[in-house]
């Protein structure tokens, strides 16, 4: 019993594969980072403003800082890395800090 080949992608199809990811993940709220031929980093979110936050905190006199804790723990911007390999499978893997 002979296994079947699995064929390369040429560059052009890899390339395109990640634009076609890419497009959906921007469609979803996405955006790029940076981007290669062949792998790109997606952000979600938004930076968390501490500079903000630590002058609300000082007006509700220290209450909102735990508001600003929660938001600087479970906030802020995620990233994943997208990439193809050289057979045309696309990958998405969350980056951490």
């Amino acid at each position: 019993m002979t296994m079947p080949m699995i064929a390369m992608k040429s560059d052009q199809e890899r390339k395109a594969l990640l634009a076609q990811t890419l497009q959906g993940q921007i469609v979803s709220g996405g955006r790029v980072e940076s981007q290669s031929d062949f792998q790109a980093v997606l952000v979600r979110g938004q930076r968390v403003n501490h500079v903000l936050h630590f002058l609300i905190g000082l007006l509700t006199l220290g209450i909102w800082w735990v508001v600003w804790l929660i938001m600087a723990v479970a906030g802020g911007e995620k990233r994943s890395l997208v990439s193809v390999d050289e057979f045309g499978h696309v990958s998405v893997q969350q980056l951490t800090r």
